[in-house]
């Protein structure tokens, strides 16, 4: 599967349990209906918010009945087609508070939609799909920017910088190191994050890693020492150490307790 968009469903596999997609998902509910889950963190379903959820995210839907939603799911392969570094990082983990289409956007923003509907129905032209997919997240892009700080801009560096920490934080945690590869100092480095998203270097590898640790532990086929060593841990005590500090819980009480309540 490529591309898939409808204006019908929710679904894109199983939405309860919770579970990991190997795909990237649009996600725009058109009703107010309770909560879903991405990454083990409770989000509001508010009729015209979207969501962007990554590759490899965990998401759920706690509910017998589906909420009413427009949908697109498409490959790694088409990810990566699209042009605009800024509009890929809508994606990232590390921010999933949703996007909400102001009320005077909503008919336009319908309508592109229909198009990139019709377009898969029919002749499923990939490159136009593609353009169509990318103005939509232009779009999205524009309302994110009024409505939070979070996204990378178009800052080359920082893009750059959340690609190299997506590729090296379980074996890099030093500032340092991620301001070399960009040019930048890290006193710099953390100034211009710290405007965009409230963080610091080492307070995103923190995410990352506990985002990570959460969706290992929750689907139980690591024991908690390899899961510690794949994460870039040097024993399995320093890890559950971290881990606590992080949650307030045990990686094995996580396991145990919290994840249960996604299994319903």
């Amino acid at each position: 599967m490529q591309f898939l968009a409808s204006d019908q469903s929710t679904a894109f596999g199983e939405h309860w349990p919770s579970h990991r997609i190997d795909f990237y998902a649009i996600v725009w509910f058109t009703e107010d209906s309770g909560v879903h889950f991405i990454d083990f963190e409770s989000y509001p379903i508010r009729e015209n918010m979207v969501y962007l959820i990554g590759r490899n995210q965990v998401h759920s839907i706690p509910s017998e009945v589906l909420p009413k939603a427009k949908t697109i799911v498409f490959s790694t392969s088409f990810f990566h087609r699209i042009e605009e570094p800024f509009l890929r990082q809508l994606f990232l983990p590390f921010a999933n508070d949703g996007i909400l289409i102001p009320g005077q956007m909503k008919e336009a923003l319908t309508n592109l939609f229909s198009l990139i509907v019709l377009e898969n129905k029919g002749q499923n032209d990939h490159t136009l799909l593609l353009k169509y997919t990318s103005a939509f997240l232009w779009q999205l892009y524009r309302f994110a920017n009024h409505q939070r700080s979070i996204t990378a801009g178009e800052d080359s560096r920082i893009i750059k910088l959340f690609q190299l920490l997506e590729k090296h934080y379980t074996e890099e945690r030093s500032a340092g190191f991620y301001a070399q590869q960009i040019g930048l100092t890290p006193k710099r480095i953390n100034e211009i994050l710290r405007e965009r998203t409230g963080m610091t270097i080492s307070q995103l590898l923190y995410q990352l890693l506990l985002i990570e640790a959460k969706r290992e532990l929750f689907h139980g086929r690591l024991p908690i020492k390899e899961i510690a060593y794949q994460l870039g841990f040097g024993d399995q005590s320093y890890f559950a150490r971290f881990f606590k500090k992080q949650t307030g819980i045990t990686p094995e009480e996580f396991r145990e307790k919290e994840s249960l309540s996604f299994r319903v």
